[in-house]
């Protein structure tokens, strides 16, 4: 369900982008730190986020280092770390970890198989250090699972899983604007599993895999419909967004919320266009 928050670079200034990169950049540090080299591919664009928005609300203090590292060993790269981005390094891994399983016990990839072994190590000292996290991912991995048995039509169903999940993430002290962070949590939640239905209903087709947007695709006006529910959630996480006192960094999370988040969206919009004027 990850990789749907990304920056849209050509909007951002030279400054912003190196800023953003550098949470990037740290938080794959900070992984590889706290879970081992391998477990760098828990690395995501939503966690990314969190980081910068929750260092932003906190008032964090991060320290910077320029780095070179083995996926970029020619030019060093600004790598930010602090405790908020140690957090969010725990937290990718916790989640990884259960999606990997997840896809391991629905598919039966033994590549899912292979990368969950190693990311469990990380995942259970970060599930032990996280319990109220730990909690809301295992409750979530058990009800997508319940609702995916039943084929359950209804849209909200695995979408408010996902929010509920995305909402207890990001708040990472209780009771700390806890209120409209769970709102933003819950309908940037919603937003990414949608927008990864809409991405996949061609591949889901044909694996005859879980999505509920599979039977509304041939209704007249599914795109349009399909924009006008995004837009609504969007809408409504924004609003949240903005009640919050952010300061540093918050046009680089505007971009990603009023712009970026919208990138997968367009693609598969786009291609899908192209496929049927090709027929």
């Amino acid at each position: 369900m990850l990789g749907v928050m990304m920056v849209r670079k050509d909007e951002l200034r030279i400054r912003e982008f190196d800023r953003y990169r550098g949470y990037y950049c740290g938080l794959c540090r900070a992984i590889g730190k706290r879970c081992g080299s391998v477990c760098r591919l828990a690395l995501s664009f939503e966690m990314t986020f969190a980081a910068m928005l929750l260092t932003s609300l906190h008032e964090t203090q991060t320290e910077g280092s320029m780095r070179r590292c083995v996926f970029h060993p020619v030019h060093k790269r600004l790598m930010l770390s602090s405790d908020v981005i140690d957090y969010c390094a725990d937290l990718s891994a916790l989640v990884s970890y259960y999606d990997l399983r997840d896809g391991w016990e629905d598919e039966r990839r033994v590549d899912r198989l292979a990368e969950s072994a190693l990311l469990q190590r990380a995942a259970k000292r970060a599930g032990e250090a996280h319990l109220r996290q730990r909690a809301a991912v295992e409750a979530y991995i058990c009800g997508l699972h319940e609702i995916e048995k039943r084929n359950d039509q209804n849209l909200d169903a695995a979408a408010n899983l996902t929010g509920e999940l995305m909402a207890e993430l990001l708040v990472m002290q209780p009771g700390y604007f806890e209120s409209d962070l769970r709102e933003l949590g819950f309908y940037l939640g919603k937003f990414i599993y949608l927008c990864d239905c809409y991405e996949d209903i061609e591949r889901d087709t044909k694996k005859r895999s879980y999505n509920p947007l599979i039977g509304r695709s041939s209704q007249p006006g599914f795109e349009g419909d399909c924009r006008m529910m995004l837009e609504d959630m969007m809408a409504r996480a924004s609003r949240a967004f903005e009640r919050l006192p952010l300061l540093e960094d918050a046009e680089i999370m505007r971009n990603i919320l009023y712009s970026g988040i919208w990138q997968r969206f367009e693609q598969a919009s786009e291609q899908r266009r192209k496929a049927k004027q090709e027929q």
